[in-house]
């Protein structure tokens, strides 16, 4: 190789070396800094990705918890009724005793017109502003795209009584509703102030056309107090199968509670292969260019010494 003044090669090729390593040096001090080694567009797209997977995964899994709260609210509600009905059947047992008066059974009469109030308040109870009980199916998300959802069937204790109402009730368009469930007809005749037949007969109605809102099939008379007990029970059983819908809501909901834990953590698995640093592989990185860097300085030191000997050659 030619000895010149203005082209010191040995120089030019160490500092290309001082270069690249100290890049390398201070690519792995980064990485190790930051704990991610994403350091190119493509990547940190491919990043930014998997993490907004993650939070949607994540606000859909609080959307499942606040759709969990509803139903306990429902099945909360329901035991209430359940309750209720358990000890209007057993008002209704005590009335129907020939052996009571009539001021008796008027007496059981009034506790048993107060668990029919409670029955009908409870049927309006609402959750953050939503009706629990208007029998409005809702879908819950359970995942991370829009069609990813949990159906809850609508459970409905509110059906329309108009004086029009006919059996199967209608809902709150007026449209006719199919209810082929004996069990839910003995509950509607139960707390319900009236109602008509399939045949549009009127079961019962004050003079103006209203209904005056006290339940039909009281226990004031001995009569009545029989009739309740024809029906109460079928009536605690349309609660236990509303009851059961919940339970199973529930179980579905917790399912896929579960699902999602999954996919967060097979996502984060992902997200770390790509972005976050493994430190024994970054160090044993960082120990070896810090030696080269030191050698490369060195070297150059020692490549820019060698135009001096042009100076001995002129001498």
């Amino acid at each position: 190789m030619a000895i010149s003044i203005n082209t010191n090669l040995a120089a030019n090729q160490a500092m290309a070396s001082l270069h690249a390593n100290q890049l390398e040096l201070d690519q792995a001090l980064n990485r190790l800094a930051s704990g991610s080694k994403v350091d190119q567009v493509t990547e940190d797209a491919e990043v930014q990705r998997l993490s907004a997977t993650i939070k949607r995964f994540k606000s859909a899994k609080a959307n499942i918890a606040n759709a969990m709260s509803f139903t306990q609210a429902q099945q909360g509600y329901l035991k209430g009724v359940a309750d209720a009905l358990e000890r209007m059947g057993e008002l209704a047992m005590i009335a129907n005793d020939e052996t009571k008066t009539t001021d008796d059974r008027v007496a059981y009469n009034e506790e048993y017109k107060q668990l029919y109030s409670f029955i009908k308040e409870t049927a309006g109870k609402s959750f953050n502003g939503r009706t629990l009980f208007d029998d409005q199916s809702m879908k819950v998300s359970s995942g991370a795209r829009a069609a990813d959802t949990a159906t809850l069937n609508g459970i409905n204790l509110n059906h329309g009584y108009a004086v029009t109402t006919v059996w199967p009730p209608v809902d709150a368009n007026g449209d006719s509703v199919a209810v082929s469930d004996a069990n839910l007809f003995a509950f509607y005749e139960v707390v319900r102030g009236s109602y008509k037949d399939a045949a549009g007969n009127e079961t019962t109605v004050d003079g103006d056309g209203t209904y005056s809102g006290d339940p039909f099939y009281d226990i004031s008379n001995l009569t009545n107090a029989r009739t309740v007990l024809d029906k109460i029970e079928n009536a605690l059983l349309s609660i236990s199968q509303y009851r059961a819908t919940v339970g199973a809501h529930q179980s579905s909901l917790e399912g896929h509670v579960h699902q999602i834990d999954v996919a967060i953590d097979n996502y984060d698995a992902s997200r770390s292969r790509i972005q976050d640093v493994d430190v024994a592989e970054e160090s044993t990185r960082l120990a070896k260019y810090n030696i080269l860097v030191q050698s490369s300085t060195a070297i150059l030191a020692q490549a820019n010494q060698i135009p001096q000997n042009v100076l001995r050659l002129l001498n």
